[in-house]
């Protein structure tokens, strides 16, 4: 045997997906199987996030986590009831890839579609399909919190806020006070600019000079602002946003 030789008995280089991460090479056990699903399902999940750029909701803000099965969101509400409430979520995914993504609010919300934990319940009547969608997610999310209509269609038995579903149906005015007062709320200094225990967006203020800068910035960026609702202008966007993530850029 030459020095440059392999003992018959070594065993073969591991195999490599595409983008070059190692998986195992066979599953003699549980485990061994366990951790190739969850290589798939991050796979998934990372595709999941790249496809947010078909997402038309452009009220709505994403950013992956330092876990994979949890992202950071924040909704900027510019109808309906909850109009100028600006409100913290996440999106939770399970590691089984037939379930649905998860919405649990950080900010408080008084909604009939929202516990008291922040879970939002987007199978509001039978009609909704999610598919594990993220994106068909969001759209239900956001036609949930600015369309006035859509709370004709809510099914009783899928309210997760029935103090807040029965305001709705025997006290209108009582309703949209508590929702007023829930909107007021989420864009307060204490409640908008709170730094969570959690991971989650994070904003902080900023001064004119700070503000035009990155107005600028994103003006320069975005040159075809075509795509942005005619009723939002990038000086609101900007304003309203200020956001730092994690210290990030």
């Amino acid at each position: 045997m030459t020095n440059d030789s392999k003992p018959l008995n070594s065993p073969p280089p591991p195999p490599r997906t595409v983008s070059g991460t190692v998986v195992h090479q066979r599953f003699s056990n549980d485990n061994s199987e366990t951790a190739f699903l969850n290589l798939i399902r991050r796979s998934d999940i990372l595709m999941e996030f790249k496809n947010l750029i078909n997402l038309k909701c452009k009220n709505i803000y994403i950013y992956q986590s330092n876990d994979i099965y949890k992202w950071l969101g924040v909704i900027f509400i510019h109808e309906g009831y909850y109009r100028g409430g600006v409100f913290k979520f996440n999106v939770i995914f399970s590691e089984n890839q037939q379930a649905n993504p998860v919405i649990q609010f950080l900010t408080h919300i008084y909604h009939p579609l929202v516990n008291k934990y922040g879970y939002f319940n987007p199978i509001y009547n039978p009609n909704i399909d999610i598919k594990c969608s993220v994106i068909k997610l969001l759209y239900v999310l956001n036609d949930a919190l600015s369309n006035k209509e859509t709370f004709k269609e809510f099914d009783n038995e899928k309210i997760y806020n029935h103090h807040a579903w029965d305001s709705y149906n025997s006290d209108h005015e009582f309703f949209e006070k508590l929702v007023k007062d829930c909107v007021d709320n989420s864009i307060s200094d204490d409640v908008l600019y709170e730094n969570y225990d959690t991971e989650s967006i994070k904003f902080q203020k900023i001064n004119d000079e700070q503000f035009i800068k990155n107005k600028n910035e994103i003006l320069d960026i975005y040159k075809d602002m075509s795509y942005l609702d005619d009723k939002i202008g990038i000086g609101g966007i900007v304003y309203r946003f200020k956001c730092a993530i994690d210290n990030r850029k």
